[in-house]
Order: structure tokens, then sequence, then C-alpha cells
């Protein structure tokens, strides 16, 4: 019997001492990786946002039954700045319509994500929201036609070094003809693109 049991302790140690080997074998085999960074830049000189008008001057493009009364006046432009001169429109239909390129000249990009109308100094407006704006007997449109039907909304963009053109179109949208002069100056579209 302490023949049997001293086998048994030398099996039991024997096992405990495989054990241990194989758990000193297994943690010899793993490995530990390591990543690490040097420096980091977040650089932006690759990196350009240029979006505005091009040109220096618009012409506009007069529409309506005749030349009587209705004067366009030129557009000064600037890379962030239309500027159109006096203009007269006297009867219904009298309009001008400003062709207004905007280039992206940046390497990112731009989404348009608003257009804020501003109301002309002393007129009421009964609408001035997004690209349009209805003020007495003149209508004051963004359009992405030269007709003035499709009134340019949020959420076009603009990629690298691509362009668009936009139309200011200002009309004499009252059907009656006005017997005093009404002077409408100030209205203004602000549009704002953001990175995409």
């Amino acid at each position: 019997m302490k023949r049997g049991r001293r086998n048994l302790q030398v099996v039991l140690v024997a096992a405990i001492l495989m054990v241990v080997g194989i758990s000193v074998a297994f943690a010899a085999l793993s490995t530990a990786l390591n990543i690490t960074t040097n420096t980091v830049k977040n650089d932006p000189t690759g990196v350009t946002w240029n979006i505005g008008f091009t040109g220096t001057s618009a012409t506009a493009t007069p529409g309506g039954t005749s030349a009587t009364g209705r004067t366009c006046g030129s557009a000064t432009i600037t890379s962030s700045a239309v500027t159109v001169a006096e203009t007269t429109l006297s009867k219904p239909d009298d309009s001008c319509t400003y062709a207004l390129t905007i280039k992206n000249s940046g390497t990112i990009t731009g989404t348009l994500t608003g257009i804020t109308p501003t109301k002309p100094t002393s007129t009421t407006c009964a609408t001035a929201s997004g690209g349009t704006m209805v003020c007495g007997n003149i209508t004051y449109k963004l359009t992405s036609d030269s007709a003035g039907n499709t009134v340019v909304t949020t959420g076009g963009t603009l990629a690298a070094n691509a362009t668009r053109t936009v139309y200011l179109v200002v009309k004499y949208t009252g059907t009656t003809l006005s017997s005093t002069a009404i002077t409408q100056s100030g209205g203004k579209f602000t549009l704002t693109y953001s990175q995409t």
C-alpha cells in the first residue's frame, strides 16, 4: 500500500510538472505587438476652401413687351458679392435677368446649406423665403434657369473646380400700372456654402 501511494504521489507530481511546463511553454509563445505613432499633424496646407462668384461685371438680359420705361442696371461682381446698379421696371412683365457664375476654386466640395433673403427697405413683402421675394409689384428670384422658372434651393453640391450658374431675376409681377414711383433698395440674397 505504501508503494501504491508513492506511485500515486509520483504520478501527481509528474502531472503537476507537466501542467506547469505547458503553461510555461504557452507563455513563451505569446508575443506583444506595439503600434506607436510618432507625430500626427492636422496640416491644412493641401486643403483649400474657396467658393465665390467669378468675373467682375454682368449685364442683364432685359425682358418684357417693350423697352419703354425699363432700364437694367449693370452688376458689379467681387468674389463674395454682386451689386446691381439702379434698375427701373415700369409695367407688368418688365424684367432684368443677371447670369451669375459661382466657382469652387478650392479642393473641398461645398454644399449650398442656406439661402437667406433680406427684404428691401421701406417695402412690404408678401413673400421672403429661400430664393424668392415678392415685394409690392416686384418679384426677386434666384433661379437655375434664365427663364426664371426653377427657384434655387438648398442641398446642391459644388465639387472642386466646378461651376454653377444662378440667375437673379427681377420682374414686375404686379398686374396694374403704378401711378407713383416706388423705390425699393437694399434687397439681398445671401447664399451660404458649407463643407460637405
